[in-house]
This record gives structure tokens, C-alpha cells and sequence, in this order.
């Protein structure tokens, strides 16, 4: 049986140095097949940023990380966001934050 599709809620709590009182977002429908680093992509391109060079972090609730380290990420070791699927990675109900 296929796995279904997560409903992932998405909202912009910050951004330009500023904390959001009415936090705008977006639902995503993802197929757990699409790698942290393509969703990491399309958050991006819904929240209309036009710097798409930047670097970026996906936190799980468990304190794993994903993303573009910004400097040599040592001991803590991250996942490749363009291996790791979403539906391997989160369960429902999950949380995680994106920088």
C-alpha cells in the first residue's frame, strides 16, 4: 500500500528582524518521497523569497538537523537534506522549525 501524502502547515513566525504577530502561512501537500531539500525550496518560493542562495536548516523535534551548515558542522553531524525524505524523517503530528 502507498504511503499518503502529509499536510504540512508552514508559518512565517519572523523574518527582517521582526517577530509576527499574525504569522502569515501555507499548507503544503508533500509526498513523503520529496527530500527536505526540496521542500526547503518550495517554502521559499511560497513566501515569495527572491534570494534563493542562502543557507538553511531544517530542525526536527528530536534535534537532528538538516540543511547547508554555515560553517564545518564537526561533531554534530547533519543529515543530507537532499537524501532524507519527509516521510521517513517526520510522523504525524511532528513539529520542526526552518531557518
Amino acid at each position: 500500500m502507498a504511503r499518503r501524502w502529509l499536510r504540512i502547515r508552514v508559518e512565517l513566525l519572523s523574518g527582517m528582524g521582526m517577530e509576527l504577530e499574525q504569522p502569515p502561512g501555507r499548507v503544503f501537500a508533500v509526498a513523503p518521497s520529496l527530500t527536505f531539500a526540496r521542500l526547503a525550496q518550495e517554502i521559499d518560493t511560497s513566501f515569495g523569497r527572491w534570494d534563493l542562495a542562502h543557507l538553511h536548516v531544517f530542525e526536527l523535534g528530536d534535534g537532528r538537523r538538516l540543511g547547508v551548515p554555515d560553517d564545518d558542522p564537526g561533531e554534530d553531524a547533519w543529515l543530507d537534506d537532499t537524501a532524507a525524505k519527509v516521510g521517513t524523517e517526520l510522523a504525524p503530528g511532528d513539529e520542526f522549525t526552518y531557518t
